[in-house]
């Protein structure tokens, strides 16, 4: 008679029971591998190649396409420096230029002085500090400038303006020419044209093709003011006095010496406060 073998905690095994527990001694298994093998060092080496190259070719598109992107935006950056340095400067508005021609007068700059614009005996005096590539400035002009032309052309204000240089070497250019439109009789004009084209590079042609635009001279001797950069000096001199002064931005205006702020200005407070300075 057969016995059936006996585990020693005395419970018998079967074939299936007896497997598991002989399974049960042996090592840890490995991985799936191919063919049910490992692979080989030789294999193994060969796929780290495939690993690294196709890092590297993902590199190298990675560094095209930044390179790409860079130069497209240099390319960008070189087309819109070449318009600024080309492009003819626009008339500014005609109404306003024709209003404003009549207040046109020779204005010989003074070192670390303001041109003055406008009606010399007139009662109430607008100080601005501006630069002619400050956009903030190109705007204030566009909003508020009427509104100073009309006082200026009424013999209420006039305007003490000191051109500013400190954006960057277009804005000196641009200062030394508009004290060479001073020099030549055409302030006005020329200062609207300068704040109709804030844009522009203003190198010594643009500024030297705005006298005609605005209806003054382009003569041999305005030429020679921007091109020799004749009045730097009183560049430099209206800088210093906009330093001592305690301006800092542009634009700022003081309306007899009684600092204005900007941020909270309307057309309306603006008409006030020059009827308020001609009251006191």
């Amino acid at each position: 008679m057969s016995r059936r073998k006996r585990t020693s905690t005395g419970q018998p095994v079967n074939g299936q029971a007896k497997a598991a527990a002989e399974g049960s001694t042996r090592g840890p298994t490995k991985g799936p591998t191919k063919g049910g093998q490992r692979p080989s060092a030789r294999e193994q080496a060969r796929d780290k190649i495939a690993r690294e190259n196709k890092r590297r070719r993902e590199q190298r598109i990675i560094f095209v396409v930044a390179a790409a992107v860079v130069l497209a935006l240099i390319g960008g950056g070189i087309g819109i420096q070449l318009w600024r340095s080309r492009k003819a400067p626009d008339t500014p508005n005609q109404s306003a230029a024709s209003a404003v021609a009549q207040l046109n007068a020779v204005v010989p700059p003074v070192t670390g002085k303001p041109l003055v614009l406008g009606q010399a005996d007139a009662p109430v005096t607008v100080t601005l500090y501006e630069d002619f590539h400050c956009p903030h400035c190109a705007e204030f002009e566009e909003r508020y400038g009427s509104i100073l032309t009309d006082a200026q052309i009424a013999g209420r204000i006039k305007i003490e303006l000191y051109p500013m240089a400190f954006i960057d070497a277009g804005s000196a250019r641009a200062s030394n020419a508009m004290a060479c439109a001073a020099e030549a009789g055409f302030p006005q004009t020329y200062y609207l044209g300068l704040f109709a084209n804030p844009s522009l590079d203003w190198n010594a042609s643009q500024l030297i093709s705005l006298a005609t635009t605005v209806g003054g001279a382009a003569t041999p001797e305005f030429t020679r003011c921007v091109d020799d950069g004749k009045h730097d000096a009183w560049v430099t001199s209206i800088n210093a006095a906009a330093n001592a002064n305690g301006v800092s931005s542009t634009p700022t205006m003081f309306i007899d010496a009684q600092p204005v702020d900007i941020t909270t200005l309307t057309t309306d407070s603006l008409r006030n406060q020059l009827d308020e300075a001609a009251r006191s």
